[in-house]
Formats: C-alpha cells, sequence, structure tokens
C-alpha cells in the first residue's frame, strides 16, 4: 500500500513543479492554433451568393431564402454560428474556393441566440421574359469570366457579365411566356426560355 501513495505524492510534486498547461485565458488572450476551426465568415469580394455552401451544410446553420418580388430581388445567405459544429464543409466546398473560410475567432458565447446570426444579400438576376430567379447576378459575372471564351456560347451570361449592360434593361418587366420577339436574343434568358427560343427559329 506504500507504493502507490509514494507514486501520487511524486505526480503531485512533479505538477507541482511543472509550467501551466492552460491558459491565463480571460486574464491574457488566447492564441488559437494555425489551422484551427472557427466561425465561419463571408467575404463580400468574392463570395458570389450560388448557395453550395447552404447545400453541404449538415446542421442547417446556413440557410437561404430568396425574395424575387419586388423592384429589387434578393437572396439571403444567413449564418447562425449558434448551431454551426465548424465542420469546414462550406469552406472545402465553396465555388470561387475563398466566399467562405473558417476564420479563428472562437470565443462565440452570448445571452441572447437571436442575436447570433449574419445575413449576406445579393441581387437576384431575374429571367427577362418569364420572370423565374436565374440566379444572383455576381455569380453570372463570376461565371462569364470564369468561363472566358466559352461563354460566348451563352447570350445570357455575356450579358449579364457586361458592365455596358444599363440597369434600365436589366429591371425590365418581363413579357409574357408565350410571346416570341427576335429582340428576345439579347436578353438574359432562363434555361427554359432560351431553349424555346432555339426551337422557335
Amino acid at each position: 500500500m506504500r507504493l502507490p501513495k509514494l507514486r501520487e505524492l511524486r505526480e503531485a510534486v512533479t505538477a507541482v513543479l511543472s509550467p501551466r498547461f492552460t491558459t491565463r485565458f480571460p486574464a491574457e488572450p488566447c492564441v488559437v492554433p494555425e489551422r484551427y476551426r472557427g466561425k465561419p465568415r463571408f467575404d463580400p469580394d468574392t463570395c458570389v451568393g450560388c448557395g453550395a455552401c447552404v447545400n453541404v451544410c449538415p446542421t442547417s446553420a446556413l440557410t437561404m431564402v430568396d425574395e424575387p418580388d419586388g423592384a429589387h430581388p434578393l437572396r439571403r445567405i444567413t449564418l447562425r454560428y449558434d448551431t454551426c459544429i465548424f465542420c469546414g464543409n462550406c469552406q472545402d466546398n465553396c465555388t470561387t474556393q475563398t466566399g467562405i473560410q473558417l476564420s479563428n475567432e472562437w470565443d462565440l458565447a452570448g445571452l441572447d441566440r437571436r442575436s447570433m446570426t449574419q445575413t449576406h444579400e445579393h441581387e437576384l438576376q431575374r429571367c427577362e421574359r418569364c420572370g423565374t430567379s436565374i440566379g444572383t447576378k455576381k455569380h453570372l459575372a463570376w461565371l462569364c469570366e470564369r468561363l472566358g471564351p466559352l461563354a460566348y456560347a451563352n447570350p445570357s451570361l455575356l450579358l449579364a457579365g457586361s458592365e455596358a449592360l444599363s440597369n434600365e434593361t436589366l429591371s425590365a418587366a418581363p413579357t409574357q411566356a408565350g410571346e416570341v420577339r427576335t429582340s428576345d436574343f439579347a436578353r438574359i434568358l432562363c434555361p427554359r426560355c432560351r431553349y424555346e427560343l432555339n426551337l422557335w427559329l
């Protein structure tokens, strides 16, 4: 019975004389490792609002709501970091690779869960013939730039990526879905309307 007691005494003395293993937070800031997975953070410059991060979120911490009606149709992507498990799926599956990334921010405690949300808004592009939402304007412009010369196969992408396109044309009221006009070739159309237009030829 004496040997175990001596072993415990030796461990106690060693623990007292050894440097501490824990941090002094909150008295001192805690330095996290370089590849720490903390709070997801949107980059407004590179995020195109495609919704890929929403599709792969296992806890529905990321949600996407489209509001196509109104003068300025919007897509809202909301992050609820109180339900986020910091798995990194959103970062790994981001279309632009840098649109959303996990930061080093880890101290996310709070008293009101309703305040633990962040909303990211993008302007939607509607089909100028039937009014269906195609995607965000920023996403279409990104696709046009990424495809380069291959974008000439899709007139809608070229028009969406053109900076010379006037706002009046973008916000024009959609025509009837059954009408087919020659001017529709120079409009931003959804795949279904573009298909019907090509059949009309």
